[in-house]
Parts: structure tokens; C-alpha cells; sequence
């Protein structure tokens, strides 16, 4: 393990969720505003397309900030499987929008 990884065990876990994070507002976004997908969080169904982009990228942003943070830098198993799971389950969403998005454009 590198040196960056022994002291910052979590970094790639948020990095990757950041992104994933952004994508799925983004492919949420297209979805909604091309009426092929409905927004299926009960919290967010409300909102417009555009709200729903706009509350996706400031959660990402708010991950982000997590990088510069003293969180980064937690030895937790707990924290890295939790992360790793919220990783893998927004990596299912954004294969599912994924297809949605060929089936539309296909």
C-alpha cells in the first residue's frame, strides 16, 4: 500500500463516490427531462429536473470538501466497507440509467 493510501485510506472511496454522485445527477437530469425515467425518492420526486441537477451537484460538492478534511484520514474498516457498499449500490443506479439511456437513444 502507498504512503498517500496509509494515510488517507479513504480517499479513493470518496473520490468515487463524488463522481458517481455527479454522474447519477447528471443521467437523472437527461432522464427526467426526456420522460423516460421517474424519480423514485419520495424526498425528490417533487422537484424539477433542473432542482434535482442542482441539489446532485452540491452534494457533490459537499463530498468533495470531505477530501480536505481530517475524515480523509480514518483508519475505520467500518468506514471503508460503508463506503465501498455506497459505492457499489450507486454503481447499480448509474448502470440502470445507463440503460434506460440506450434504450432511449437506441
Amino acid at each position: 500500500m502507498s504512503s498517500d493510501q496509509q494515510s488517507n485510506p479513504l480517499k479513493k472511496y470518496v473520490w468515487c463516490l463524488v463522481i458517481l454522485n455527479f454522474f447519477d445527477g447528471m443521467l437523472t437530469y437527461i432522464g427526467l427531462s426526456f420522460g423516460v425515467i421517474n424519480e423514485a425518492n419520495p424526498l425528490l420526486v417533487s422537484l424539477s429536473p433542473l432542482a434535482l441537477l442542482g441539489i446532485k451537484i452540491l452534494l457533490s460538492c459537499c463530498l468533495f470538501s470531505f477530501l480536505f478534511t481530517p475524515f480523509i484520514e480514518i483508519q475505520s474498516r467500518t468506514w471503508r466497507y460503508t463506503l465501498f457498499f455506497a459505492n457499489l449500490l450507486y454503481s447499480g443506479v448509474l448502470l440502470l440509467h445507463l440503460m434506460w439511456l440506450i434504450i432511449l437513444f437506441v
